[in-house]
């Protein structure tokens, strides 16, 4: 798969460690979910990263960076 760093905002540097965050709606509002993660590379539409020794890639439609 061939990946490219897109300048949206604050882009992470491949093998840097990130901290992704989405959110769910449930019956009792809304409920974070949160993923630390290394950041590989990504496309405008998806972050590719590991985590937990696994290569995936998340959608930036639904996961966000988490700034501390």
């Amino acid at each position: 798969m061939t990946t490219y760093d897109t300048p949206i905002g604050n882009a992470p540097k491949p093998g840097q460690d990130i901290h992704l965050v989405r959110w769910i709606r449930s019956a009792d509002g809304w409920s974070s979910e949160t993923v630390l993660c290394t950041y590989l590379g990504g496309t405008p539409h998806e972050w590719i990263v590991e985590s937990a020794g696994e290569r995936t890639a998340l959608s930036r439609d639904e996961w966000a960076q988490f700034a501390f």
